[in-house]
């Protein structure tokens, strides 16, 4: 009976140690990760991420970066974050996990210097515009006549061509003077003056510019002396 019982305790212990010696076998496969690389141009790069434009794939391949993803030169040495910019050559160095791609280390490439195109700003001529021009021409005319009514903004004339008396505008900016172009004061002009209107139509109506008060003709008394004579016989 001893016997069966070390021989079970020990066929017990033995496959205990298979058990356990697998159940680890299996978690160093579960462990194990493959690195790749793959070269390309960056073409987006942010604190998180590192977007690669490589020679093989059409689409942009998108890798996750931490704080521990290594930059390094093509000699090993470390590389400041602020020199990684967009274009720059890189190799990533990654592990593929599900569908998502972490890189572990970049390795920036030296960038040969694409010689500056200068872009000569095009040449704008600037086309001379004619613009029309619009001359709008006032015809000046004048009446002469006699007042026969003067009042407030307008004025009407009896002249000898006309059978009906014509009604004039005026303003502020009409002007009244005598003969002799001397201002004359718009309380002297009344009805029963002579004068001559400078105006201009637009449609029927017209305006006076200028009135000019010419004087009052004098009309002379002509005395007749009879003389009757008687003479007596």
């Amino acid at each position: 009976m001893k016997i069966i019982i070390r021989k079970s305790v020990g066929a017990l212990l033995l496959a205990a140690t298979l058990t356990t010696t697998g159940h680890v076998l299996a978690q160093r496969v579960e462990a194990t990760s493959t690195i790749t690389t793959s070269e390309g141009t960056i073409s987006e790069f942010g604190p998180q991420a590192i977007v690669i434009k490589t020679a093989l794939g059409t689409e942009p391949v998108r890798y996750i970066s931490s704080e521990t993803t290594n930059y390094v030169d093509e000699n090993g040495f470390p590389v400041s974050l602020a020199t990684v910019t967009s274009g720059l050559p890189v190799t990533v160095f990654y592990t593929k996990v599900g569908d998502t791609l972490i890189a572990s280390k970049i390795m920036v490439k030296k960038s040969a210097s694409a010689p500056l195109t200068m872009i000569t700003p095009a040449t704008v001529v600037a086309t001379p515009t004619t613009v029309a021009a619009t001359t709008v021409e006032t015809t000046t005319t004048t009446s002469a006549g006699t007042i026969t009514d003067f009042g407030t903004g307008r004025m009407i004339i009896k002249t000898a061509t006309s059978p009906d008396p014509l009604n004039y505008l005026y303003s502020e900016t009409t002007t009244y003077v005598d003969e002799s172009g001397v201002p004359v004061a718009i309380e002297t002009v009344k009805s029963g003056l002579p004068v001559t209107v400078y105006y201009t139509q637009v449609g029927d109506t017209l305006t006076a510019t200028k009135v000019v008060v010419r004087k009052v003709p004098l009309i002379e008394e002509k005395k007749t002396t009879t003389t009757t004579t008687t003479i007596n016989k």
